[in-house]
């Protein structure tokens, strides 16, 4: 919601602007990831005995999911977007997330709906 606000401020038109939208949530999604790794690595947590062990393929097809459910929200203006993020998830690597995050995705899904913008 925070992106749409920040696409319309710009003016820039998510229609023409499709690959560079698309390439920012894939950004975004792996820096998520790549913090998440690095305060699991750092000195606070190590001295704490923890531990991540988080992998990537999870972790991207969660955030292309949320990035794909929000956006869905406004589908005129993000079509190439949302169809794109849709052929992502539905690629057969990720197969094991979408049987496996079923539930926490239906339980998201239902606060997504109370969203207004």
């Amino acid at each position: 919601m925070k992106m749409h606000d920040y696409i319309r401020c710009w003016g820039i038109n998510p229609t023409k602007s499709a690959k560079f939208i698309h390439d920012t949530v894939r950004q975004m999604i792996y820096y998520a990831y790549a913090s998440i790794r690095n305060k699991a690595s750092n000195s606070v947590a190590k001295a704490g005995a923890g531990k991540c062990d988080i992998q990537k393929a999870p972790v991207v097809w969660l955030g292309t999911h949320a990035f794909h459910a929000v956006l869905s929200r406004k589908p005129k203006a993000y079509a190439q977007v949302i169809k794109s993020l849709a052929f992502e998830m539905s690629l057969p690597q990720h197969r094991r997330s979408r049987k496996r995050f079923r539930g926490l995705v239906a339980q998201g899904l239902a606060g997504v709906s109370q969203i207004n913008f």
